[in-house]
């Protein structure tokens, strides 16, 4: 991860673009409702309200898990378990009952605090400000600085005890509540709505985020709570920070060449969308740096100026404004990343390549692959040169557990050699026949994990239970896309493909062609939202066949793909028999259908079966195409292609004859491919001969 940041960080230098570089323990409170806490000029509670999502999100908090100021965490003040006074809450909260102060009052019985959560709101209102005078001389600063004074002040009036801070919290709670005011934010801080089933100690809520303010903050300009006081502190931190370095001397160089001292802490962190990421060079838990004596940050070093750096180059590539530009959730544990060696002016979008848009809206998902590849190519090569990029850095990071994150993908590549990719992908999905299941869906290199991975049943419902199986990680799919993957891997992923889909391509295929204008509403519904599920799983298996140089220009030709043709006109003639002889009664099975499977395991078998089962409606055919019926027609073309496939497909089976996995995907695609558009030619040709021989009568 530290190879690929550094290179963005350098990117970034070289078009003077300067991240914003926040001190590591200068931390961003949480995305949770945050509530402002007043203190009057003696340190009482006097005020409380509720901060706005966009005003919060501007704050910080320095210090840990532990303890924090000017923000921290506070649990409810009080736990209830009755479950008439939780329901009683919820009438309250959602408005329907006024709040009586005195009863709410008799409710406050048990206390919310236990523990160790006093000794911890001391530590965020006496240790760390006392901490932060000392380290930072903000004696000096009271006079100017509201944080500044804030910190001397909580120092000065909560050195013993913290029971006035909440006391007067509780005080503002019920004064808001008696008011009228946020009732549903004041509940949640004032009471925790428990269970008398879970352990005490462990049933205490999730804590709220609340950040101190000065009551009186207009002689200082700004408050606490402002993104200017924000700013300037982090500048104190990190000016504080680099004096202590400048000190040190520098025995060594880092990775990168630059005069290293150890900081003697831990590398940053970043919070990204949806988890946070420590920057590691290796993590202490891997036996293999004892052997050297490098444990750490020694068997890699990185300079603070460099670590610096490559945080920042992570929290650029990674704001919410370059989501499809620069970066892309692929689930809510895997985010992938893409930069180019130099930033064009007008920004090209690199991740539309790999994925489209997690927030789409279902039109905006219309716009599928082939699409966004034109779109990049247009860009790409409406730019000035000076301003095309040579490289393109792209890579995947994955939350490993808590503590870990891992880049489980990383390639450069070149905007022209993805352009081809991009080309070749979208000939390989297309290296399909017309099929009945509609027109051919490109699906992006990150979804086609999700299609392999899908386990079909009989029936044509999933089978994967809550969790499914991982046989193709989503990276891969990048990796496929970009010629990088080894052939046998390949492989690997058609014998999943078929064995997966095998069950959705049995049950659509019979289900589309007896398919008939009556069906349910409902049934027809889920019939169109399985058939572009099948035809995603048809382009995987075009792009597979295609990326092992096995073209439809050729395997329309082959066995597979004319013995699932032949399975697909068996169904149609069964279901014409079906509708002329028995008044539109189609069993539920068709006799194609039912020996689809056993196709794609003997194939000379199932054709010997089908033989059998197929002799009484070829002969009915036979007799019904001479007849002046509506659909007379449509038999004598059902019997000639049924000749024409069989005429094809003798001179190639043989008893020996086994199908593999790419024989089964052929066999699955014959089954859904449509039949050779020659209807109207055949229709014309019977009607000439119905008139030959009416008039000979």
């Amino acid at each position: 991860m530290i190879n690929e940041l550094y290179g963005l960080a350098q990117t970034l230098k070289n078009e003077g673009i300067e991240g914003k570089n926040w001190h590591r323990k200068y931390k961003l409170i949480p995305k949770s409702q945050c509530y402002r806490i007043w203190l009057d000029d003696t340190g009482s509670v006097s005020q409380i309200e509720c901060l706005r999502p966009d005003h919060a999100k501007e704050l910080r908090k320095y210090g840990d898990n532990q303890s924090s100021f000017p923000a921290f965490n506070l649990s409810p003040l009080y736990r209830i378990t009755n479950p008439d006074l939780i329901s009683i809450l919820k009438k309250i909260k959602e408005g329907q009952e006024k709040p009586e102060v005195e009863m709410l009052k008799s409710w406050c019985l048990e206390d919310n605090w236990i523990k160790g959560a006093p000794k911890q709101v001391a530590r965020c209102l006496r240790d760390r400000p006392e901490e932060l005078l000392r380290q930072l001389r903000l004696e000096e600063e009271t006079e100017t600085s509201a944080l500044a004074y804030l910190a001397k002040l909580c120092v000065n009036v909560y050195c013993g005890s913290v029971e006035s801070f909440r006391s007067g919290l509780e005080a503002c709670l019920f004064a808001k509540l008696e008011h009228g005011e946020d009732i549903p934010e004041m509940i949640a801080l004032l009471f925790h709505e428990g269970s008398e089933n879970k352990d005490r100690d462990k049933d205490v809520g999730v804590k709220i985020s609340v950040i101190l303010d000065l009551e009186n903050w207009q002689q200082f300009t700004y408050p606490v709570a402002s993104k200017q006081t924000t700013e300037q502190f982090n500048q104190w931190l990190l000016n504080n920070e680099e004096a202590g370095m400048m000190s040190q001397k520098a025995e060594q160089s880092d990775a990168f060449g630059m005069p290293f001292v150890n900081p003697g802490e831990p590398m940053p962190s970043v919070k990204l969308d949806g988890f946070d990421v420590t920057l590691r060079s290796m993590f202490e838990g891997q036996p293999c740096q004892y052997r050297y004596g490098k444990i750490n940050d020694s068997s890699y070093p990185i300079a603070p100026e460099n670590r610096t750096a490559v945080k920042s180059a992570l929290e650029w590539i990674a704001e919410p404004q370059r989501q499809q530009l620069t970066w892309e959730r692929i689930d809510k544990n895997e985010i992938v990343f893409i930069y180019p060696s130099k930033l064009p002016k007008v920004p090209l979008k690199f991740v539309s390549i790999f994925a489209q848009s997690s927030d789409m809206t279902a039109k905006q998902r219309e716009s599928r692959f082939e699409r966004q590849a034109e779109e990049f190519t247009r860009g790409y090569r409406g730019l000035p040169v000076d301003q095309q990029p040579e490289t393109i850095q792209i890579f995947s990071l994955r939350k490993i557990d808590k503590a870990r994150t891992k880049v489980i993908f990383t390639h450069n590549s070149t905007p022209e050699q993805l352009i081809q990719n991009a080309g070749e992908w979208t000939a390989g999905c297309k290296n399909l026949p017309l099929l009945d299941v509609g027109d051919v869906v490109i699906p992006f290199p990150l979804e086609v994990a999700d299609i392999l991975n899908a386990v079909w049943k009989q029936d044509g419902e999933r089978a994967d239970g809550k969790t499914p199986v991982q046989s193709m990680k989503k990276y891969q799919g990048m990796a496929m896309l970009l010629n990088i993957l080894p052939l046998t891997v390949i492989q690997n992923f058609i014998h999943v493909e078929v064995t997966n889909a095998s069950g959705l391509i049995h049950f659509l295929g019979n289900q589309i062609h007896r398919q008939t204008k009556d069906d349910p509403v409902s049934d027809q519904k889920k019939l169109r939202i399985q058939k572009k599920t099948a035809m995603k799983v048809c382009s995987v298996l075009a792009l597979l066949l295609f990326k092992n140089d096995i073209r439809k220009e050729r395997y329309m030709e082959n066995l597979p793909y004319l013995l699932g043709q032949l399975l697909h006109v068996s169904d149609e003639l069964h279901v014409l028999y079906c509708i002329e002889k028995r008044n539109g009664d189609i069993p539920p099975q068709l006799v194609g259908s039912s020996l689809f499977i056993n196709a794609g395991e003997m194939p000379y078998q199932a054709l010997s079966q089908l033989s059998i089962r197929l002799q009484p409606y070829l002969a009915w055919a036979k007799q019904f195409r001479g007849k002046a019926e509506e659909n007379s027609w449509r038999a004598g073309w059902l019997l000639n292609l049924f000749e024409q496939f069989s005429n094809q497909i003798l001179p190639q089976m043989d008893k020996s004859i086994r199908f593999g996995d790419f024989e089964k995907a052929q066999l699955f695609i014959g089954y859904m491919a449509s039949f050779p558009k020659k209807e109207k030619q055949v229709k014309a040709v019977n009607n000439e001969e119905k008139g030959d021989k009416n008039h000979e009568e």
